[in-house]
């Protein structure tokens, strides 16, 4: 007789655990995504409250209710909704040694209930908990203090002097929307950053991209860290200047931090904006000295009405209890400036638990430049065929000597300056994930045997793939025994990049 498929819980539904739910329905588990919102998409679901979300309306990008139609779309698209329970907190898990199941208690309408479950995904994300820097002083600030967390329309600064803390995409996102409300606004940064345009050569920024390129990239870091640095440096200097011929005169590209742990700056209009007059580039935040004043790095003051934090955020994974995989941290890794009070999370390819890794899975620790939504559709299907018994994991002995080895990296990244507790080798990563995955996606665009024959048999797909817009659906391309291909992939994949194909017609 048959076994039973095993039951999984998924707990958050955003994109990660929406496109997990997926995945692991599409392999045959009996799985049930919980969340506590009303509606699906996460924090993509804007809100007026304080709760993290994104903002209201963003310029070129889609606005969130696009986003937020388009993951809609995907749930209804792919049957979803009945495996779908809303309204439901996740209160405590607890897990069996014997019987190797869960206890899920969740809360619903003020009514709590448990259900088991064989295994179970935290797709919480690392966007959890807002980080607040410890500021001397800040007590005594009479002015309006928030996070990027809470901020959600301009309006709510209006004729105020507002103090933008941070140089991140959140920060200028913040500081360019406030123009034409607050009264001025002050970017507060101890290091400057690459600010790369949204289009490059009438192109959108992440298109300029490609495998091709991501080779080059990668080829890059076997070089000696100095020669590679300095090699990166000059070509994003170089991009940085493309975009913007014009910078602020005491703008620092020698301080920018690099795209190896840190990912660039994003924006068409902070830089404008700054030779306008509109932002002002000061130091870095020092202290509180007054109700409404505030020193600088350099031991200058300045005036603020309102403080905006935008120094990004915790992860929380407290719900997995005795499980947490950040419950252990190395002392270098803390004692670090770099680590910027974040945890670094002990998980197996950043989604693993190591005490647990065929019960428990997280989604949302995995960093490095990519399409988020394409990243964890990958680490999904990786996931699900794990846990079908269809892709072996190392012994725990090797899966913890590979977290040793990835916290130590990380430790000597952030000695240089802050680094995302999840950041990855992208290409190392990528590379066990399609082969977990069993997309066979890289052995058909290297030049062994499956790469020369794809070439010789569809030239066309195969210079798309190496040197056109990178897909998802590529990873649903090759048929090989190990995943079943979707017969669409080819047609989806060439209309991804028909634009660039009129250029060659």
């Amino acid at each position: 007789m048959a076994m039973a498929p095993a039951t999984v819980a998924v707990i958050g539904l955003g994109p990660l655990g929406l496109v997990t739910l997926k995945n692991l329905l599409e392999k045959g588990f009996k799985a049930t995504g919980f969340d506590k919102a009303d509606v699906v998409g996460g924090l993509w679901n804007y809100r007026d409250d304080d709760q993290t979300t994104v903002l209201e309306n963003m310029p070129v990008f889609p606005e969130a209710r696009h986003i937020q139609r388009y993951l809609y779309d995907y749930a209804s698209h792919f049957s979803l909704q009945s495996h779908i329970r809303l309204q439901t907190e996740i209160v405590h898990v607890d897990f069996d040694e014997k019987s190797e199941q869960w206890t899920v208690r969740m809360v619903k309408e003020g009514e709590t209930t448990s259900q088991v479950f064989d295994k179970i995904v935290l797709a919480t994300g690392i966007n959890k908990l807002p980080l607040m820097p410890k500021i001397d002083g800040l007590d005594v600030f009479e002015g309006e203090v928030i996070h990027s967390a809470g901020y959600k329309r301009p309006s709510s600064l209006k004729d105020k002097t507002v103090l933008i803390v941070g140089l991140s995409n959140s920060a200028v996102d913040t500081a360019t929307t406030l123009v034409g409300h607050a009264k001025h606004v002050y970017i507060s940064r101890r290091h400057d950053a690459f600010i790369l345009p949204r289009f490059i050569e009438g192109k959108p920024m992440d298109h300029a991209f490609n495998h091709r390129k991501g080779v080059i990239f990668e080829t890059l870091q076997l070089l000696p860290s100095a020669v590679s640095s300095t090699i990166m440096r000059k070509f994003l200097t170089a991009t940085t200047h493309k975009g913007f011929p014009e910078l602020p005169q005491d703008w620092d590209l020698g301080t920018a931090p690099l795209p190896t742990r840190t990912p660039p700056v994003v924006s068409d209009t902070v830089i404008p904006h700054i030779l306008e007059g509109n932002i002002t580039l000061v130091k870095g935040l020092n202290r509180v000295t007054g109700p409404k004043t505030v020193q600088l790095d350099n031991g200058s003051q300045l005036e603020a009405d309102a403080i905006v934090f935008c120094t990004g955020y915790k992860a929380d994974y407290s719900l997995a209890g005795r499980y947490d995989p950040t419950l252990e941290q190395p002392e270098a890794w803390t004692a670090s400036p770099g680590s910027n009070s974040r945890a670094l999370a002990r998980l197996y390819r950043n989604m693993f638990s190591l005490q647990l890794p065929q019960h428990l899975a997280f989604m949302g620790a995995i960093a490095f430049p990519s399409p988020a939504f394409q990243l964890y559709d990958l680490a999904s299907m990786a996931l699900a065929r794990v846990w079908a018994g269809e892709h072996q994991l190392p012994t725990a002995q090797e899966m913890t000597a590979q977290v040793d080895q990835q916290h130590r990296w990380l430790v000597s990244l952030a000695s240089e300056g802050t680094v995302i507790p999840g950041w990855v080798d992208g290409a190392k990563w990528m590379a066990w994930a399609d082969e977990a995955a069993g997309s066979d996606v890289f052995p058909h665009l290297g030049y062994g045997l499956k790469g020369w024959t794809l070439w010789l048999k569809d030239r066309q797909l195969s210079r798309i793939l190496m040197d056109g817009t990178p897909s998802p659906h590529q990873f649903r391309l090759f048929e090989n025994g190990n995943r079943r291909a979707w017969a669409g992939a080819r047609g989806e994949i060439l209309r991804t990049n028909s634009s660039s194909l009129d250029k060659q017609a």
